[in-house]
């Protein structure tokens, strides 16, 4: 379980199809997070970090168990 964090927080209502909530708690469990709210922060993290590097010029590529490349274009 993680500490609890010293910084103010705020709370987010979020309207979300019934299939994203499901998908959600899919990650949830399959990552072994706290919350949903966890699931959230994560995702956010990994796409800010990947939104920086290809705006730094790199180029994000998903390779395959078989090795098989293609291109991951994110905006």
């Amino acid at each position: 379980m993680r500490t609890a964090r010293k910084q103010p927080k705020v709370r987010l209502n979020l309207d979300m199809s019934v299939e994203v909530k499901e998908q959600l708690e899919r990650l949830r469990d399959d990552i072994h997070a706290d919350s949903m709210g966890e699931v959230i922060r994560r995702a956010l993290a990994v796409f800010d970090y990947l939104q920086s590097e290809q705006t730094n010029g790199a180029h994000l590529v998903i390779r395959a168990r078989d090795g098989a490349e293609k291109g991951l274009p994110l905006l």
